[in-house]
């Protein structure tokens, strides 16, 4: 007699896996047909006796000043037309003033006031400090733009 070969085995467990996927599946389906099959019960839903007074929320809103921490109308009305205070054009504009004016190849201005410098500062045409662009330097003016602003600025006191 001859014992159970590697094929043998083989076609076995195939043959075993087969029996039982095929009894899962049925169980399976046994199953969900049994949870369809059953009743379930189905919520019941309250329905309103009459008209409802949506409007209700609005007027305890408005009469307990629910957003106040002490649920009471404020001393001032609310008055739009009143405004509140003009808000600024941005940083305060800087008051340039021009000490000297230095003619060479290429003119020099001495400006003080700039923003972002400490003191008189040395500029040249197309020099940009602090937002300030000089523009022109002729012999005794200087041209700067700036903050929405075109100053044309004369020496304080020129040298004679």
């Amino acid at each position: 007699m001859r014992g159970f070969g590697i094929r043998e085995w083989g076609f076995g467990v195939w043959l075993v896996s087969g029996v039982v996927a095929v009894i899962g599946s049925v169980a399976v389906r046994v199953v969900r047909l049994a949870a369809v099959s059953s009743p379930r019960p189905r919520p019941t839903l309250a329905v309103p006796s009459g008209p409802y007074p949506a409007d209700s929320f609005a007027r305890a809103a408005a009469v307990r000043d629910l957003f106040r921490v002490g649920r009471r109308p404020g001393s001032v009305a609310y008055d739009p037309s009143r405004g509140a205070a003009p808000i600024p054009d941005g940083p305060p504009k800087p008051q340039l003033a021009v000490t000297g004016i230095v003619w060479g190849e290429e003119p020099e201005a001495v400006l003080q006031g700039l923003p972002t410098s400490t003191g008189p500062r040395v500029v040249r045409v197309g020099d940009v400090v602090g937002g300030v662009t000089i523009q022109r330097i002729d012999a005794g003016r200087v041209v700067a733009v700036g903050f929405d602003t075109t100053w044309t600025l004369t020496v304080r006191e020129p040298w004679k």
